[in-house]
């Protein structure tokens, strides 16, 4: 029988040398996309500690052709690491954290207390690092979870497979997406993104990028009637989608809890403008990107149609030449079981773990999307967690990213019971 004092007195034993020496090594690789160009370099770092304790090993390289449907910048192989050992049971979890992170930007008005890529440890608890939170903070912390069932010789109920993933930040082709099309993942799909917080992700937003361009004719400033100004002919558009802005955001799902006392609601944001090289110079081309999250309500073709719709208005009141439209469909979106057996065994875990009733267990939507909704639409299922060991202070994707010692004890003790006792 698990003995789960055990277990938690090895947790608290961990101290912080041990917890840095990991997540140093990995904030400290620039695994920033776009260009995504260190995914090998990460790879070769954090395979050793999965082949020390006897993770079979394998490197998938996402093809070229399909990367090439992604619209960034981008260099170097899409790496992405498969670790497994067969514990001789008759179940399965994968386990899933992607490598790469957003930027770190040190100029702005906000700036970091400390460099992004060099982790720092605080006498109060925190750690400061791009991508503590989303999400290389989570992998460290599975590393030490599994160190700590090899000393303790507790054989956990599933055989274990892990996979570090490239390009969950940009969508489209992301690495896990592919490793699901090839099979590799089977079981429960354990998601170490999100928040340690008593929280079960019911959906997610899938998103779609569309960028609008009108065409114009440059000409002199001074003499504008012998040109076509682009980015006035697209005020006309940008009031339509003004409007439907309106009329998507009053929508909201029947069933997903979202924030701000509200069901989960979709968002429509005009987000880029770009137009013009000079004040003398009337602009022959404006663009324009809108950002658009769908909530699993809402069909992507009708969501698109009413876009092309919205912007088809607008060009009868546009002079411009011509107006060009594309659509890049980023992620669906993201709907799971919360009775599944999965996420039912995880609710367990957080009740015995963090010490708290049912009723504490909150049930909440994410606007942001995830890469899991493929991995949902390819296996045709809905029992995927998404837990990590964030807390709402952690500012994923902005300055001085952050995670808390004390919760990274929290998940390890989380992810033992999870594998290991039985409910």
């Amino acid at each position: 029988m698990i003995d789960i004092e055990e277990i938690y007195k090895e947790v608290d034993k961990l101290n912080i040398e041990e917890v840095m020496s990991i997540i140093k090594r990995l904030i400290n690789i620039k695994t920033v996309v776009p260009p995504g160009d260190n995914y090998q370099e990460y790879v070769d770092v954090i395979s050793p500690y999965f082949e020390a304790l006897g993770y079979s090993l394998e490197e998938v390289t996402v093809p070229n052709k399909l990367i090439q449907e992604i619209p960034h910048d981008l260099r170097g192989p899409r790496v992405n690491l498969i670790a497994k050992k067969d514990f001789g049971q008759d179940k399965d979890v994968t386990f899933y954290g992607h490598m790469d992170v957003v930027p770190a930007p040190t100029e702005g008005i906000e700036e970091w207390r400390f460099p992004p890529f060099e982790a720092k440890y605080l006498e109060n608890g925190k750690i400061y690092g791009r991508g503590v939170s989303d999400m290389k903070g989570a992998m460290a912390c599975l590393i030490l979870a599994l160190q700590i069932m090899e000393k303790l010789e507790l054989t956990p109920i599933y055989n274990i497979s892990v996979m570090n993933c490239t390009d969950e930040e940009i969508g489209v082709w992301p690495g896990i997406r592919y490793l699901a099309e090839q099979g590799y993942i089977k079981g429960i799909v354990f998601c170490m993104e999100w928040q340690i917080h008593p929280t079960i992700l019911v959906g997610a937003a899938g998103t779609l990028d569309v960028t609008v361009e009108t065409i114009g004719k440059s000409c002199h400033s001074g003499m504008n009637f012998l040109g076509v100004n682009a980015l006035e002919e697209m005020v006309p558009i940008l009031v339509e989608l003004m409007e439907l802005k309106k009329i998507v955001e009053n929508r909201e799902s029947k069933d997903i809890p979202g924030s701000q006392k509200r069901n989960l609601t979709p968002m429509f944001n005009l987000d880029i403008i770009r137009s013009g090289t000079k004040s003398n110079i009337v602009p022959d081309i404006c663009q324009l990107v809108i950002n658009r999250r769908i909530i699993p309500d809402e069909e992507y073709l009708e969501v698109k149609q009413e876009i092309i719709e919205a912007i088809e208005r607008g060009k009868k009141n546009s002079k411009a030449l011509e107006v060009k439209m594309k659509f890049n469909y980023m992620y669906p979106s993201l709907r799971t079981d919360v009775n599944s057996p999965g996420i039912t065994r995880m609710k367990e875990v957080m009740k015995l773990v963090q010490n708290i009733p049912e009723n504490r267990i909150n049930y909440r939507g994410m606007a942001g999307s995830l890469d899991m909704s493929f991995v949902a639409q390819i296996l045709n299922t809905k029992d995927i967690i998404v837990h990590g060991v964030g807390n709402h202070d952690s500012n994923a994707h902005g300055v001085n990213e952050m995670i808390e010692l004390k919760d990274i004890k929290t998940y390890i003790k989380e992810i033992l019971v999870f594998l290991c006792v039985n409910f």
